[in-house]
């Protein structure tokens, strides 16, 4: 593993050898790098492989707090691919799909071909389904609540029920759940961007105007948002399809990831 400083921020990242692709994945809140371990492995045939650490993730610095976090994980994606080689193919899940799709957007010389597996920009399905925003105002009512008190344990709690890998908040070792509840600020930090518009991207029209395949990725057993978002982002990209894993929820890059890395493989061939 490296650490280089993209964006302003000390980096941790890691690379997969393989070749000759060249394929940047951006994991998830609450996640790290490594959670794509499985996924490269299955594109190893036909893609170099690098992931890194968002910031207050895994062995990146702590995140400060400062300016808006998808802005600094959108600077660590730039600073990567300019050391690299564009365009490459780039892959993300939930928050971290959230800033591809932002930069395949706003810069898409970048990008070759572009996953997203549920993404968690929810601006996209509030406009496309009105009435699934009302019944997100409910649900998402307790994880609001507690942010908003900087209750992170109890926060930590609601938001893995639905968002997390499966695993029962009682079955987590406390020092699992101590991290979790730590890392909250995050999530609280993710929701300006998670159910706004960077860059006017909805706005302006810049996702209507991408040009490069998109593949959209959810798991059958998914929260209904994830359903929702993936809907509203095939219907406002012109070359977009998705593809549903049997059997996975949200964390479908991790537990199942070899159905996952099946799709992305056929797809960036």
């Amino acid at each position: 593993m490296k650490t280089e400083v993209y964006g302003g921020h000390l980096t941790a990242w890691r690379a997969w050898p393989g070749g000759p692709g060249r394929a940047l994945l951006v994991h998830c809140s609450l996640g790290h790098s490594g959670a794509w371990r499985g996924v490269a492995g299955q594109l190893a045939e036909t893609h170099e492989c690098r992931a890194f650490d968002l910031p207050g993730h895994g062995r990146s610095d702590p995140w400060d707090g400062a300016g808006v976090l998808q802005d600094a994980v959108c600077a660590q994606i730039r600073g990567m691919i300019a050391d690299w080689t564009a365009p490459v193919d780039l892959i993300g899940h939930s928050f971290g799909a959230t800033a591809a799709l932002r930069i395949a957007a706003t810069a898409p010389k970048l990008v070759r071909r572009l996953v997203l597996i549920e993404p968690v920009f929810f601006t996209p399905a509030y406009i496309a389904n009105p009435a699934y925003r009302d019944r997100q105002m409910v649900e998402s009512a307790p994880i609001d609540t507690a942010l908003e008190r900087n209750d992170f344990r109890t926060a930590a709690q609601a938001f893995l029920k639905d968002w997390g890998g499966g695993e029962p908040w009682e079955a987590m070792s406390e020092p699992q759940q101590t991290q979790f509840s730590a890392q909250m600020p995050l999530i609280k930090a993710a929701y300006v961007t998670n159910n706004g518009d960077p860059d006017r991207i909805l706005a302006d029209g810049h996702i209507a105007r991408m040009a490069m395949p998109t593949l959209l990725i959810d798991g059958s057993e998914s929260p209904e948002g994830s359903h929702e978002v993936v809907t509203a982002l095939r219907d406002l990209i012109a070359n977009a399809k998705i593809e549903t894993v049997q059997g996975a929820g949200h964390m479908v890059p991790v537990s199942h990831a070899d159905e996952t890395g099946t799709l992305i493989k056929s797809f960036l061939g």
